[in-house]
């Protein structure tokens, strides 16, 4: 009787870990306060698999708040105690939470060496049981991840179809039809990516037609995503704001490269729509999401610069050193850069001064009218006034791209920076970068001012 109530006792322990494992993408902070507990009654109670459950929860919690540090911390607990109990499924999940953490600080050889050791290891596992697939499905998930970093889609692609050919193993048809729900949605993404707006299309619609039963905060969020992206390609720019803004609403846990994303998305369509202040306001939430993030791997950079002991101190203080006279190297140019985009820009100011661009004129004023509404047809119009500047430019340089072509335009309109920030919706210190960058793509002297110069182009 003593020994069938212990069993039962450690049965409803790992129950209670696995339903709170669920719960941490929907009510993260409670998961991660019962998380503690868990662990703690699963020590006492010798309950090895609970509390490599509650452990794993945590790295979780941790990612979804973009704490790399501690994920680091709890993931490396979490791979010694799996090792310690000959547990390969928790030792897998160890190796993908530390890919997570290195992947997001840019160590990206450091995450794919722990994809491999994953890999390793689960491929010795043969149990078939719904964890050990559901490791895998998360191993080949995290392998499309890390082609995702490395802009490798097609790879990328590759490893969601592995996925599939896991998640298709389960007993369940609960469990492969939720998962085909986030194969559907990782699938739109990629092609979104590749700009194949019709598989794109196709693929989220098949995930938001499963959303019903199977709904996942992340996965809602990234469906959203997509629709907007695939919005914008349209020009849709209003319906494109409305799914952006869906996105945004969302609750629970978010991944924050796609947060930025999507703020980066919701600027360009807002700047489509010419509406400013909405610009100014996601820029200010995208720069302060960054400035966060970059906190905190700071502080995970700075672990893994001690992770390695006293042994090594010596290379660090010798990197370190190295660091800080290629940054000093860095600063001297950047001044040195700075100072001539000062004196350059006096110059020119000076020059537009002596010789302002007539205003009255009427294809002027029909370009500065095109420019101000975002008119496409600016370009083509540029064209018919000056017939031969696009030819003379790439004659100079043949890899000059449209952009730049633009760029030159307004110069040679005569154009102040000011005035080119204000319609271009960039900032001063942006036309300045650039007008150095055109210097040197058409080998413009430096004594001469870029004005004067497009004036006799």
């Amino acid at each position: 009787m003593l020994f069938s109530q212990e069993t039962t006792a450690q049965k409803d322990l790992l129950k209670r870990a696995y339903e709170n494992d669920r719960l941490v993408f929907t009510r993260p902070e409670e998961a991660f306060q019962k998380a503690a507990i868990i662990m703690q009654e699963a020590q006492n109670e010798k309950n090895k698999e609970a509390e490599l459950c509650a452990i794993s929860t945590q790295c979780v919690y941790y990612e979804s708040k973009n704490n790399f540090e501690k994920l680091m911390i709890t993931a490396k607990l979490l791979f010694q105690k799996a090792e310690s109990y000959q547990n390969p499924v928790y030792q897998t999940s160890a190796k993908l939470y530390l890919f997570s953490a290195y992947a997001f600080n840019g160590l990206y050889v450091k995450a794919f060496e722990e994809l491999k050791q994953g890999k390793n290891i689960i491929n010795k596992v043969e149990n078939k049981d719904f964890i050990t697939i559901l490791t895998r499905v998360n191993l080949f998930i995290s392998f499309s991840n890390y082609y995702y970093f490395q802009k490798d889609y097609e790879n990328q692609l590759k490893y969601l179809k592995l996925s599939a050919h896991e998640y298709e193993k389960f007993t369940d048809e609960k469990e492969k039809e939720k998962f085909r729900y986030i194969d559907y949605s990782n699938r739109s993404g990629v092609f979104i990516d590749l700009k194949n707006i019709d598989s794109a299309e196709y693929y989220v619609k098949l995930s938001v037609s499963k959303d019903k039963g199977n709904s996942i905060n992340d996965i809602q969020f990234s469906n959203f995503l997509v629709l907007g992206r695939i919005s914008t390609e349209k020009a849709d720019y209003k319906n494109a704001v409305l799914y952006f803004k869906e996105a945004e609403k969302v609750k629970g846990y978010k991944n924050h490269l796609n947060i930025l994303e999507l703020y980066d998305n919701i600027i360009q369509a807002y700047r489509m729509l010419n509406e400013r202040e909405k610009v100014k306001e996601y820029e200010t939430k995208r720069d302060s999401l960054k400035l966060d993030i970059s906190e905190n791997q700071n502080k995970s950079l700075h672990n893994l610069l001690n992770e390695n002991g006293k042994t090594q101190k010596n290379q660090y203080i010798y990197a370190l050193v190295f660091f800080l006279v290629l940054m000093a190297i860095f600063m001297f140019f950047i001044i040195r850069k700075n100072w001539n985009l000062t004196r350059q820009e006096k110059i020119s100011q000076e020059y537009l001064k002596e010789n302002p661009e007539s205003k009255n004129g009427e294809d002027y004023s029909r370009l500065l009218e095109m420019l101000k509404k975002n008119n496409l047809a600016f370009m083509p119009y540029f064209d018919e006034v000056f017939p031969d500047f696009t030819q003379k430019l790439l004659k100079i340089n043949s890899k000059i791209i449209q952009s730049d072509i633009e760029f030159c335009a307004l110069l040679k309109l005569k154009m102040p920076s000011h005035e080119i920030a204000r319609y271009k919706f960039i900032t001063l210190k942006s036309v300045q970068n650039k007008k150095y960058f055109i210097r040197k793509k058409l080998n413009i002297p430096k004594g001469v001012d870029i004005y004067n110069w497009f004036s006799l182009f």
